[in-house]
């Protein structure tokens, strides 16, 4: 699967995009608001054409439109790509979101216990050993957020992948990010990640034993566990 990359932050163009698509994401501009101006930007050190690119990059996003007359404004947020890994960024350092979380938990629900039933139909043996690789990476990883982390996304990547349906495994792709985005949060403790991997076991053993009953019942008591412990975190 492709991975989409995010703009890089450094250099000026990189921070004028993050301080710009932050400052939407807070809400400290709102759609129909204006972005700053040129003359603002140049006070802060910024040229004209740093500020082209930004404007190039965030109406790429979504988030804002330039018009003859009226200058570049931000877009209503029906029309921000809300599945964009940058967006997805901005909205968690923008502050607490637990709507995110029940979102992408409530996506996670009517996709991947299918995709694991799926997977356990349709995997071949060569399939299943990739996934029995990435959950290994796991177990390997488990006290290392970052392995964990991309271990993880590979584990889920690789069981849509595998349910050999072409709209699954390109929806994996796109939502690489919003995925990354629920399991940075849920990874960040090893008593979670020890907790999560014999769950990710059960998963891997429904599909190796070829029982989709299993592999969808045990992605469903994944998803609950992880949902609960998003609650148990908000609730602190």
């Amino acid at each position: 699967m492709t991975k989409r990359r995010t703009y890089p932050r450094r250099g000026l163009h990189g921070e004028v995009v993050h301080a710009i698509g932050l400052r939407i994401l807070r809400g400290e501009l709102q759609p129909g608001d204006p972005l700053p101006t040129e003359e603002e930007l140049k006070a802060d050190g910024f040229s004209r054409t740093v500020l082209r690119e930004a404007v190039r990059v965030l109406a790429a996003k979504g988030l804002v439109h330039a018009q003859p007359k009226t200058g570049t404004r931000v877009r209503p947020r029906s029309e921000w790509n809300i599945v964009d890994p940058d967006v997805l960024a901005w909205r968690v350092e923008a502050g607490p979101d637990s709507e995110l979380y029940e979102q992408v938990t409530e996506v996670r629900v009517g996709i991947e216990p299918r995709a694991a039933r799926l997977s356990a139909e349709r995997a071949t043996d060569e399939e299943i050993e990739a996934i029995r690789e990435a959950y290994e990476a796991m177990e390997a990883g488990v006290k290392d957020q970052a392995a964990y982390l991309a271990a993880d996304l590979l584990f889920h990547e690789r069981i849509l992948a595998t349910c050999h349906n072409e709209l699954l495994g390109h929806l994996g792709s796109m939502l690489r990010a919003v995925f990354r985005t629920t399991f940075e949060y849920t990874t960040s403790s090893p008593t979670s990640r020890r907790r999560a991997l014999p769950l990710h076991g059960a998963i891997l053993d429904g599909i190796a034993a070829g029982d989709g009953d299993a592999a969808e019942a045990a992605m469903r008591t994944l998803i609950d566990d992880t949902a609960a412990d998003i609650r148990r975190s908000n609730a602190c």
